[in-house]
């Protein structure tokens, strides 16, 4: 399972379309109804136990110093404030998490307001190559070109997460990759054919073999 918030379920997955179905012709990819499902869908998990977090944490204050008050050895103090230290730790990173999501979806809205959905042959991830930030990938953007340089993809819940269906063909919008172009991130996105699964494309920039 890829890396992501841990109340994201690879279960829930879109249904799988065929590798080549023709991208629908929305001026922009976010008029397209299921892309539009899919990204909002994306954002409620980001979302969702935001609130239950706030409460737990502050539920685990009060027990750590209720328990601190109430302990008769300096060790079982000093545990309590090693409970509280371990906590603090695990909220911030869950905060991490929940606000590196939400980056990504704005930017994932953003290209799919600007560009519309096209039809790739592939989208290929190499062998022997390793992203430390998501997935390496390589994109054929016509019937007969060579795969582009190294890129790098994320899927915003699950950074790991890869498709194998995109190698037979999948939906991209966003600018076409150049050598020495599209440094910054988010300047592209990729998706399974029928606007599922929607993951960032960047610039590689982390990428390890």
């Amino acid at each position: 399972m890829g890396e992501g918030l841990p109340f994201d379920k690879s279960g829930a997955q879109a249904e799988r379309v065929p590798a080549d179905v023709p991208a629908p012709l929305y001026k922009c990819a976010f008029d397209h109804p299921e892309t539009r499902v899919a990204w909002e869908k994306a954002r409620r998990n980001a979302a969702r136990g935001g609130w239950v977090w706030h409460f737990l944490y502050a539920l685990s204050w009060v027990v750590c110093f209720a328990f601190s008050a109430n302990a008769s050895s300096e060790i079982a103090k000093e545990r309590a404030a090693g409970a509280i230290v371990l906590v603090s730790f695990v909220y911030m990173a869950l905060l991490y998490l929940r606000r590196d999501a939400m980056g990504s979806l704005k930017r994932i809205r953003r290209v799919l307001e600007q560009h519309p959905w096209q039809h790739i042959p592939a989208a290929h991830r190499p062998d022997g190559v390793k992203d430390v930030t998501g997935v390496p990938v390589q994109l054929r953007y016509r019937e007969g070109e060579e795969l582009t340089g190294l890129m790098s993809a994320r899927n915003p819940l699950h950074r790991r997460r890869w498709p194998d269906e995109l190698e037979h063909g999948a939906w991209y919008a966003g600018e076409v990759w150049r050598a020495g172009g599209a440094r910054k991130r988010g300047f592209g996105v990729l998706a399974v054919p029928g606007g599922g699964e929607l993951m960032e494309v960047s610039r590689e920039t982390a990428v390890r073999r």
